[in-house]
């Protein structure tokens, strides 16, 4: 489970409601991209607690630069992960605020 202070979750907001709009702010479009045409294995359990103190991390960080610095010298299966992991926060953010589903 990751923990955010008040600061931090005022980061996070705004950075889900930008990658809502589509306007992914932490990572480069053609990685993204890549990264979702690759065909993965789903992460096992000590995959996924890794990628989770990486999440934690980026979450900790004071700005935006600062973040994208820590993300640019990720190894790339860690930040496809990581990226993996950040759009599916994303679309569970966008789930959670429907008011409305069929």
């Amino acid at each position: 489970m990751i923990t955010v202070s008040k600061e931090q979750l005022d980061t996070v907001e705004y950075l889900l409601s930008q990658s809502a709009q589509g306007n992914h702010v932490l990572f480069d479009l053609d990685t993204v991209r890549r990264v979702f045409t690759i065909p993965t294995r789903p992460m096992n359990e000590q995959e996924a607690y890794a990628v989770e103190h990486h999440i934690e991390k980026l979450i900790s960080m004071g700005s935006i630069d600062k973040q994208k610095a820590y993300i640019e010298v990720l190894p790339q299966e860690i930040l496809y992960r990581v990226i993996k992991t950040y759009f599916n926060i994303v679309e569970n953010s966008l789930f959670e605020n429907i008011s409305a589903r069929h």
